[in-house]
Parts: C-alpha cells; sequence; structure tokens
C-alpha cells in the first residue's frame, strides 16, 4: 500500500471516532467527511481489485450476505458477566470481566494484607520473646519451691530436738506446728502454682507453634494473592507502543521527516496504570526526536546517513523494575549549546558551567522552560520541556536519564517500577526520628570515617568506587524542627547510605540504620503534599507512622542547590551560621520594580493562585482575616481569566500547577504591558536557589519557601501594597 492509501485508512478511524463521540453525546448520525470518504474507498476499491463498479458492487452484496450469518457468539451470562470460549476440544475457560477501579480496589486490600501480616508477626514475635523469660521464672520458681523444702526439712527436725523442751510450754508449742503446717500449705500451693504455669507454659508453646505454622501459610497466601493481583494488573507494553504508530508517522509526514519506529520488548508486562502515566512523558520525548533529534533527508545525505532515521523504543525487565529506552540516531544533543544556554539564564556561574561535566551540563534540559531553540515550533520547545516530562516519571516513583554522542543520537532511559504497592524500605533514626529510604534508590550502606573524606570548598567528599561523591548530614539537610544542626565529629564512624538519582550519588549521614522493611507507600493528603524532601506516609509493622524521603528531590537539592550544610566540621562557627540560616530562610525577596501601591477606601484585592484546595483554602482565611478581598485559582488558565475580569493588586502563585504552570502563568502575565505594574509572590515548596533566580527572572518580585509563617507573607505584602482608610 502507498502513503496515500494509509491516509485514507486512517482517515476513515479519525472519521469513525467521531461518529463514536458524536453517539456518546446523544448527537446522532452526525458526519464530517462521511461522504466523501466514501466515495475515496469505493475508488481505491476499483482501483485494487480492477473491477467495475457493478462488479464492485455484486462483490459488496457477497459479503453483506455472507455477514448476515456470523458465527454463535459466546454465550454471555448478563449476571455475573462471565463469557465462555472453548479453548481445546472439550475445554471451555470461563473470564469474569472487572472495572479497573474494582482490580485496584482489591489490590490496596491485598496490600494491606500483606502489611497487617508483617504486623501480626512483629506482634507474635514480641509474643514468642517473653517465653523464655517465663520458662525462666518458672524454673526460679521451682528453685523457690526447693529451697522451701529445704527450710521445712530444718524447721521439722529442730521441731523434733525441742520437742521435750516444748511439752512444758503449749502455746509456744500451738505456735510452732501451726508456723510448720502453713509453710507445708505454702509450699503444697506453690507446687500447685508451678504445675499449673508448666502446664500453661507447654500449652503456649504449642499454641505459638500452631500460630507460627497458621501465620506462615496466611502469609504465603496473602503475598500469592497480591503478587497474583498484581500480575492480573499487567498488561504488555504492547499496549503502550502501538499508540505512537500515528502520532509519529503524521509529525514525520507533516514536518518532511523521514522514520522508522523500531519496537523492541512489546511482550514486557508493567502495570496497567503506570501504562497509562508514561504515555505522554514518552510521546514527548518521542517528538523531541523528532524535531530537534532526527535529520532531514537531506541533512542525513550530506552526513552519509541513510535518508530514513531510526528511533528504537524498547523494554526490558529487571527485577521488581521495567526499564524504558526511547533512542534516535539523529544529531545528538549540543553540549556546549547547552551550557551557554544555562550560562545565559542565569542557572550557573560561567566559571563553574565550564567544570561541569556532560552529565551534569544534561541535567539543565530538566529545568522548567528550558530550551536550547531559539523559536518555539508547534512540534515541540513549546514552554513545557523535558521538567514536564521528569515531573510525571517521577510521580510514578521512577527515574530518567539522558546520554548523548554527537552525531549519533541520544538515550532517553527511563526505569520505573512494576507496580506501586508494596515496596521495599530501608528504616533510618534521624535525631530520635525514623525515616524510610525507598530501596529503589539505595545503592549501598558503610560506616564512613570523616579523617578518609576529602574536603574542597567547605565541602566533604567521599571517595565512592572512583568517583568523588557529596557527603551530607541528613538530619541538617531535613532541618527537623527544634533541632540544632549538628557539627560532624573527626574522630567518630556514621553510617553512610549512598543513594542514587539519574545517574547521580549521594552520601547520606545517618543517626542509626534500624532495618529493611517492607512497605506501603500512602499519600500525604493535599494538606502535606509539598512538605519538602518528603513523598509520602507509612504505617509500620508495630503500628508506628514514618515519612518516606524523597530521594531524587535531596539528590537534586544537593547537586543543583549547592549547599553548605557540612561547614559544622570546619570549625569556623560564623561561617556555619551563615550558611544555615542562608538555607533555612524561607523567604527571599526580589529588588522590587513595582511601585507601591496605596489602596484607598477599598479592601486591597490579592489573587491566590495553587492546585491545592488546602492551601487556597488556607490563605483566603488568613488574608481574609487581615482585611484583604481574596479570590482564587486553581491553575494558570483559571488566573488569567480572573485577570481579564478584573483588577488586582498583587498575585501570589504556586510553580508546579496543571494545565498552567506558575513559570507559564508568569511569562504570560509579564508580557502584557496592562500588568507591567502587579507585584508577582511566589510561594512554592521548591527551594532550589536555580528555581529562585528563574522565577525572579521570569519578572516574579518574592520568592517565599513552604511552609512559612504568616508573618514572612504578610510582611512580603506589605512591601508592595499599602492601605489607606478615608
Amino acid at each position: 500500500f502507498s502513503q496515500e492509501v494509509f491516509d485514507l485508512f486512517f482517515s476513515i478511524v479519525d472519521e469513525i471516532e467521531y461518529i463514536v463521540d458524536q453517539l456518546s453525546e446523544g448527537h446522532r448520525g452526525k458526519t464530517r467527511n462521511y461522504s466523501q470518504l466514501i466515495t475515496r474507498l469505493e475508488q481505491l476499491y476499483q482501483d485494487l481489485t480492477g473491477l467495475k463498479r457493478e462488479e464492485a458492487e455484486e462483490a459488496e452484496e457477497v459479503i453483506s450476505v455472507e455477514a448476515k450469518a456470523p458465527s454463535q457468539p459466546p454465550p454471555v451470562d448478563s449476571f455475573t458477566s462471565e463469557t465462555v470460549r472453548e479453548t481445546q476440544p472439550g475445554l471451555k475457560e470461563t473470564y469474569v470481566r472487572l472495572r479497573v477501579q474494582q482490580l485496584d480496589s482489591l489490590l490496596n486490600e491485598a496490600s494491606e494484607l500483606v502489611i497487617n501480616q508483617t504486623q501480626l508477626k512483629t506482634q507474635l514475635d514480641k509474643f514468642k520473646y517473653y517465653l523464655p523469660h517465663i520458662e525462666l521464672e518458672s524454673k526460679n520458681l521451682q528453685n523457690i519451691q526447693w529451697y522451701l523444702n529445704t527450710i521445712l526439712d530444718e524447721e521439722r527436725r529442730l521441731y523434733e530436738s525441742l520437742q521435750a523442751q516444748l511439752e512444758d510450754h503449749p502455746t509456744l508449742k500451738q505456735k510452732q506446728e501451726e508456723q510448720l503446717e502453713n509453710l507445708r500449705r505454702v509450699i503444697q500451693n506453690l507446687r500447685l502454682f508451678s504445675n499449673k504455669l508448666m502446664q500453661t507454659l507447654q500449652g503456649i508453646k504449642e499454641s505459638t507453634r500452631v500460630y507460627d505454622e497458621s501465620l506462615q501459610k496466611i502469609t504465603r497466601l496473602g503475598a500469592q494473592i497480591h503478587s497474583e493481583i498484581i500480575q492480573a494488573r499487567l498488561v504488555p507494553m504492547s499496549l503502550l507502543f502501538r499508540r505512537f504508530h500515528r502520532p509519529l508517522r503524521d509529525l514525520a509526514r507533516k514536518f518532511n521527516k523521514k522514520i522508522r519506529l523500531q519496537l523492541e520488548g512489546e511482550s514486557t508486562e508493567l502495570d496497567r496504570t503506570l501504562i497509562e502515566e508514561l504515555y505522554e512523558p514518552i510521546l514527548h520525548i518521542l517528538r523531541n526526536a523528532i524535531d530537534h533529534g532526527i535529520e532531514t533527508p537531506e541533512e542525513r545525505k550530506k552526513k552519509g546517513k541513510p535518508e530514513e532515521g531510526i528511533i528504537l523504543l524498547s523494554a526490558t525487565h529487571d527485577r521488581n523494575f521495567v526499564t524504558l529506552t526511547v533512542r534516535d540516531d539523529g544529531r545528538g544533543i549540543d553540549i556546549e549549546k547547552v551550557r551557554q544556554k544555562a550560562v545565559a539564564l542565569n542557572l550557573i556561574e560561567p566559571k563553574q558551567a565550564k567544570a561541569l561535566s556532560e552529565q551534569e551540563v544534561l541535567e539543565f534540559l530538566f529545568y522548567p522552560g528550558f530550551t536550547t531553540k531559539e523559536d518555539v515550533s508547534e512540534l515541540s520547545g513549546r514552554g513545557v520541556g523535558l521538567d514536564a516530562v521528569q515531573r510525571q516519571v517521577q510521580k510514578i516513583k521512577g527515574d530518567i536519564r539522558i546520554q548523548t554522542q554527537p552525531d549519533l543520537g541520544t538515550q532517553f532511559t527511563i526505569r520505573v517500577p512494576i507496580s506501586l504497592t508494596v515496596t521495599q524500605a530501608m528504616l533510618v533514626e534521624i535525631s530520635g526520628y525514623v525515616y524510610s529510604i525507598p530501596l529503589i534508590q539505595v545503592e549501598e550502606t558503610l560506616n564512613v570515617n570523616l579523617e578518609h573524606l576529602k574536603s574542597r570548598d567547605e565541602q566533604r567528599y567521599l571517595l565512592h568506587r572512583g568517583i568523588e561523591i557529596p557527603v551530607y548530614h541528613l538530619s541538617n539537610l531535613l532541618q527537623l524542627h527544634q533541632v540544632k544542626p549538628k557539627p560532624l565529629s573527626l574522630t567518630g564512624e556514621y553510617p553512610a547510605i549512598v543513594v542514587q538519582d539519574e545517574g547521580r550519588r549521594v552520601a547520606l549521614l545517618v543517626d542509626k540504620i534500624v532495618q529493611r522493611e517492607e512497605i506501603l507507600i500512602k499519600s500525604l493528603g493535599p494538606g502535606l503534599q509539598n512538605v519538602k524532601f518528603i513523598t509520602g506516609g507509612s504505617v509500620l509493622a508495630d503500628g508506628k507512622v514514618v515519612l518516606v524521603l524523597d530521594v531524587p528531590e535531596i539528590i537534586r537539592e544537593i547537586v543543583t542547590g549547592r549547599h553548605h550544610l557540612n561547614h559544622h566540621a570546619s570549625g569556623n562557627k560564623s561561617g556555619s551560621r551563615e550558611a544555615v540560616e542562608s538555607v533555612t530562610a524561607t523567604s527571599v525577596a526580589a529588588q522590587v520594580y513595582r511601585r507601591k501601591r496605596v489602596v484607598k477606601g477599598r479592601k486591597p484585592r490579592i489573587l491566590v493562585v495553587d492546585d491545592s484546595a488546602s492551601i487556597r483554602k488556607f490563605l483566603s482565611n488568613l488574608l481574609g482575616l487581615r482585611g484583604f478581598e481574596v479570590e482564587m485559582a486553581k491553575n494558570g488558565f483559571h488566573a488569567l481569566e480572573f485577570l481579564n475580569q478584573q483588577d488586582f493588586d498583587l498575585m501570589i502563585t504556586d510553580l508546579e500547577m496543571p494545565q498552567m504552570s506558575g513559570y507559564e502563568l508568569i511569562e504570560q502575565v509579564r508580557a502584557e504591558d496592562r500588568w507591567e505594574n502587579l507585584p508577582i509572590v511566589v510561594l512554592t515548596g521548591r527551594a532550589s536557589k536555580h528555581i529562585q533566580q528563574l522565577t525572579l527572572d521570569l519578572g516574579a518580585d518574592a520568592f517565599i519557601i513552604k511552609p512559612f509563617k504568616e508573618t514572612e507573607l504578610l510582611d512580603t505584602i506589605q512591601v508592595f501594597i499599602e492601605t489607606e482608610d478615608k
């Protein structure tokens, strides 16, 4: 078939989808190009078969007659939604249809079952811990019984030897006999108690053995149920891969490029939910490959390459993870151009940029709005860069890496867990608090002696497998409430955890490595979603709640934020204090270019833009009580609607929002002359110095880091607004 034939087929598919969509909306019989497509299809049929129209109609009539007598469909049970099909002669296989929501619910319950089994095992282990102690006390009780028997025998011998003398003292004799009798009764009762205790202890041991066997069976069954439900959710990657044929073909045709899409590992299985989440990121990478990577046929000819560019999309299974690779054989990424662009955007100083490795330079591609293209095309570079891809991948607990070679191509590698339910984690203790680190990011654990660390620019480094990696104390990085920064002792050893993300490694010092445990990560809810360095929470087997650390964010903050949290080891107290203050500061105000607004005779109007309903409500209540009139928008598009409808004295916006981010909103507002004097305050949980500088360069006037103090926000607002009551 020619390209034109495929164009016709795809147009027919589009028309059918349009008709189905119209039917679902209640528009019966509504079409777009139905008649024209039927005419083209009839013409194609005649061209392919060489038949005249009459012969074609006869053939269609035969087909329609045959279509009226289909084979009997498999029986359907309308009550149980079961379909039965014959797999082998005499053998029928039954299927039950389940909604995805039901499967998700079953998986959550199976995950809870696994966690509860762990909790039950922990409680049983605690119970078993007391058994040896009870057995020891039982033996002590037998020793006491033997000791009392000895005393009783001595008392009897003494009584018998003094019996002649006691005859003259009847009262003393009676008391002596009563004492012997009481002692005998105590020993007898003690013997009965000891026997019952031994019987009870034996029964407890037997019950414990039965409990152990039952728990092992329940654990096996629970793990099997959990595994089978996960398997039921897994679908082949072909369901994802086949969705890219059409958009890539259309894009290649539209931009006059010849591209062949090669697929590998289509049978690799992944959770259906993750497959849906991966569609947009991979599509964005494929678009970039067509726009930035694959050259035009003329360019490829000049370079001695085939006119047809190749994009390889593959998936491989590695233990509990799936690795997806998108590789093209195009021009590759110009490292120096990325380096120059990062300097031009003030993301890094020129001197520091020269010292960066190629992999470190490539990390700038993940900054919001970063692009090396001067013009914005329909295909890519539309203001939504690889930062959106990275956020989406991190949302499903994955990581993404880039590799490139000039004129040989670029490769994106995405690694995601097979499922997002129960995961293995390492529990660590920091300043008396227990935190959880997902094992997917843990590369190695070791003990670190600070005498063996290298120090450069007031930063300590660990030589790990021939590579220097920065070392940080996790307690200082988390800035725990009412916990003073810890100086690092030069004489002691610290447990260190080497964590990695996208090829970057950091050594995190902790007070204690507790244990490894299987946990179920749960969301913290909208009110706590923006807590820095925290990705979720979990309930341990002993019932304690722990926070799960966001290792990718920690590494990004260390690598890109240029923290100096290890100054405490240098002995320079003033330098340490300044470093800590620079990191813990929650508000950074830019130079004020906007003229201070004086509001008379009315309430100042503030527009709050945040995708978190709880944050919007909190700010609305806070500012409303302080005499401000507040409007709330859930994203950038919603905010622009408000700005077009009325005037505001100040805007407070988050950065990470769906549909239109805070970066895009600031850029849009500053592009309009009518909003030139509108002060913009950024309120975000991202504390990176580069993010602060980027937002200020885009046109923001102040930068406040969550969590924040009410007084800091109000003081910042007063910098831009002054109220005068008439």
